[in-house]
């Protein structure tokens, strides 16, 4: 990882600390309350006009309530009046399945397109990817700054609640907030004034209508430049594990432990393999709950910014999402054959995810002959991205996404590949002597493995920086904040550490 990365993750955690604990609206030169205008009324839609498509605006319980239609384009709500300079709050919730956004500096011009909008965009994405707070040039350039090296904001997203967006547009600097979370910075000249509108995307033929929300809708026009955040840049330790620290045991009486992930709710979920159990760890109150059972014997999981967990159903053989009590299987075979048993798995940015298929115990079932690294696109491509591993299990991409690693557990090796598009692969590397059951990253792209009864952390490159040794042989392990969980056969432990993970 390169210096500026270092420094990237670093104020970016720095920042969400420091919001994290102030009020709402702290931002650079605040304004009082006197200094903003109601955009929205609450009662009516005056002072704006409808263009685009035909999607319905109405006025509900104090909201703007934006509602599909079929066979219609993006429709788009625009203010009468067009804004400069300007910073500008408002609250958004959105159904799963509909991308929107709210237009920025946006026209529509009789000379361009028939007057179609367009302009600036703040993504409003509900989806697997979570670029929420990105900018999109709508009907001219495309995405100008999405998120896929911004973890941080991509989890920001809350589904199916209330999220708020700060967005701040002064001179040729566009700067934007979810949740109190930096998402997009954007250096552009195109266009410097125009009309904020609220967009309802076409759903094509759909003709079931899903929604839109938004509310407290206010600006404040030509606000000066903004104060920069003071934010300490966290150094990288020398050390990752304190002196003497000490594994603290959070349950136990498991048969063996896997798998954890953290939840949208801020709890740790992991898996009871040979029982069949999913538990869930709740760092509030210290209790460990069964979440569910019958898991097809699941091994990893990860949570995805829409809050949606995908499963490793190593007995079942496939991968499973899990949202809102529904499973849809996601993937089960490959060119018309079972998949072995899917070990571990971790989203990309782009929506789509890597997992690992080898094959522990008995293999007479086995009809696939390779145990293979593999990619399910966004839209459910899946694709076989490397078949000459022996045993692939662990897997983990760097905090810019611009790195996989793989543990392979048949060659005792860790293998790095250059993520070079989605779902491709370059330069597969040999870059340490060790391999994993499972592994976890920080803020500075070290890599923590679980290996030979030991939790072993290599920096990017490979070489050691640090070991411990829990009271049991570790399976997996999970850093959250500055607290590394582990599960370890029959236990469940944490321990603290002296860096932070990507949360």
């Amino acid at each position: 990882m390169t210096n500026n990365m270092i420094q990237f993750f670093s104020k970016a955690l720095a920042c969400f600390t420091i919001l994290c604990a102030t009020p709402m609206g702290v931002f650079g030169q605040e304004a009082s309350d006197s200094k903003w205008t109601r955009l929205f009324d609450g009662k009516t839609l005056n002072g704006w006009v409808q263009r685009g498509g035909k999607a319905e605006y109405k006025v509900k319980d104090g909201t703007i309530l934006g509602s599909t239609v079929p066979n219609t384009p993006n429709s788009f709500l625009c203010t009468e009046k067009s804004y400069g300079d300007f910073v500008l709050e408002l609250e958004f919730r959105v159904h799963p399945e509909l991308n929107s956004g709210v237009q920025i500096r946006s026209e529509s011009l009789p000379d361009y397109r028939k007057g179609r909008v367009h302009g600036y965009q703040v993504e409003i994405d509900p989806s697997q990817r979570g670029w929420s707070g990105g900018i999109y040039d709508e009907s001219r350039r495309g995405w100008l700054n999405d998120l896929t090296q911004n973890r941080a904001a991509r989890y920001a997203f809350k589904q199916n609640q209330w999220n708020h967006f700060r967005i701040e547009a002064v001179g040729n600097r566009i700067r934007t907030w979810i949740n109190q979370v930096p998402a997009a910075d954007l250096e552009d000249s195109k266009t410097s004034k125009g009309f904020i509108a609220l967009q309802v995307h076409g759903v094509g033929k759909r003709k079931d209508p899903i929604t839109v929300q938004w509310r407290n809708i206010r600006i404040q026009e030509n606000p000066g430049p903004s104060a920069e955040l003071a934010a300490a840049a966290i150094e990288q330790p020398k050390k990752i594990f304190p002196e003497g620290a000490e594994f603290e045991k959070l349950a136990g009486n498991f048969k063996f432990t896997e798998g954890p992930a953290l939840g949208p709710d801020g709890k740790i979920y992991f898996n009871d393999i040979p029982n069949n159990r999913t538990h869930v760890f709740d760092p509030k109150s210290g209790t460990t709950k069964v979440f569910r059972e019958q898991t097809g014997r699941a091994n990893g999981m990860y949570f995805k910014p829409n809050d949606a967990l995908i499963c490793c159903e190593g007995g079942n053989r496939r991968l499973t999402m899990l949202q809102e009590g529904i499973t849809k299987v996601l993937a089960d075979s490959f060119e018309g054959k079972k998949l072995n048993s899917p070990n571990d798995v971790v989203p990309d940015a782009h929506g789509g995810f890597y997992f690992t298929d080898p094959r522990y115990g008995n293999r007479d079932n086995m009809e696939l002959a390779k145990e293979s690294l593999y990619y399910v696109a966004r839209n459910g491509k899946l694709s076989r991205v490397d078949d000459q591993l022996k045993q692939p299990n662990g897997v983990i991409l760097s905090p810019d996404n611009k790195t996989l690693y793989v543990a392979d557990l048949g060659q005792r090796t860790l293998i790095a590949y250059d993520v070079k598009g989605v779902g491709k692969l370059a330069n597969r590397r040999k870059i340490a002597d060790v391999s994993s059951d499972g592994m976890s990253i920080d803020v500075f792209g070290n890599i923590y493995l679980t290996f030979d009864g030991q939790v072993i952390v290599l920096n990017s490159e490979g070489k050691q920086i640090d070991a411990i040794r829990p009271p049991e042989g570790p399976a997996n392990c999970l850093l959250v904040g500055a607290t590394l969980y582990v599960t370890a056969k029959t236990g469940f432990y944490r321990i603290k550490t002296n860096s932070r993970g990507l949360d």
